[in-house]
């Protein structure tokens, strides 16, 4: 009789003890596409105590085959996000759609069930980047899913997102007559004490955004929104009223988007 009772309640036991071990913020493969190992943060948790407040910006309706986009994760609203898993895959299967690769507070992730992950580089934070390179021509749609979890491990909120990229109907081979950046951009000096220039040349006409990031991702400043002709172009960042660190500038519009690291010393 006693063992009766006692085997289902190490059998409960053992259950939650692997739900936690699974729940840990460097825990991988949990991004809930398919192939993936599920969505981790649904099936471990299922517990909200506040609304799921995590988005996901940069991921294009249209895709350009090849070329580069910067993905930002951010909270919101509530808690920092613990941590999330994310990957791209070709339609609604299991094979990776492009390539990622890490960017601001992120870094990749190899599993047998997903070999081309990304997630926080370490815990709670509130923002952070990675970067896509979309797949080749004749790919088709692909889909970017998120599994992401806010707040605690045991009573933190869940968000799961899936979203649609289509492929781009314009061959980009026919595409001489769009601008582009043909020197990428660099700034000098770097590391910098408080200015420094950032300069890049434009081969054609175009409408252009040249942006600031701190190191969690967040945008800080924006140099120059607007049509730039072609030639040459300088803007001085001045960051005398910033803090010591890394940061980020972002180079995009009419054109394949380009990013440059920036050292402000004092």
């Amino acid at each position: 009789m006693r063992n009766s009772i006692l085997l289902p309640t190490i059998a409960v036991l053992s259950v939650s003890l692997a739900a936690a071990a699974a729940a840990r913020p460097s825990y991988i493969g949990y991004s809930g596409a398919p192939g993936s190992r599920g969505t981790c943060s649904i099936s471990c948790h299922h517990v909200r105590d506040f609304a799921p407040s995590i988005s996901v910006s940069g991921f294009p309706e249209n895709y350009v085959p090849e070329q580069q986009y910067v993905i930002t994760v951010s909270r919101t609203t509530g808690s920092a996000i613990t941590q999330f898993n994310a990957s791209v895959r070709v339609g609604d299967g299991s094979i990776n759609a492009g390539t990622i690769s890490p960017g601001t507070g992120t870094a990749t992730y190899n599993h047998a069930n997903e070999t081309n992950g990304v997630h926080w580089s370490s815990p709670n934070r509130t923002s952070g980047t990675f970067l896509w390179t979309a797949p080749a021509a004749g790919t088709g749609p692909v889909r970017l899913y998120l599994a992401g979890l806010q707040g605690s491990l045991s009573s933190g909120a869940d968000t799961l997102i899936t979203l649609v990229a289509n492929e781009s109907a314009t061959d980009i081979r026919e595409t001489a007559e769009i601008p582009h950046v043909f020197a990428v951009p660099v700034n000098y000096p770097n590391p910098f004490n408080s200015r420094t220039s950032i300069a890049f040349q434009l081969e054609k006409d175009a409408d252009i955004k040249l942006e600031i990031f701190d190191i969690t991702g967040r945008k800080i400043d924006v140099l120059y929104d607007g049509t730039a002709a072609a030639g040459k172009h300088t803007f001085v960042w001045n960051a005398a009223d910033r803090p010591s660190g890394i940061y980020f500038y972002r180079l995009c519009g009419d054109i394949a988007p380009s990013m440059g690291k920036m050292i402000l010393l004092r």
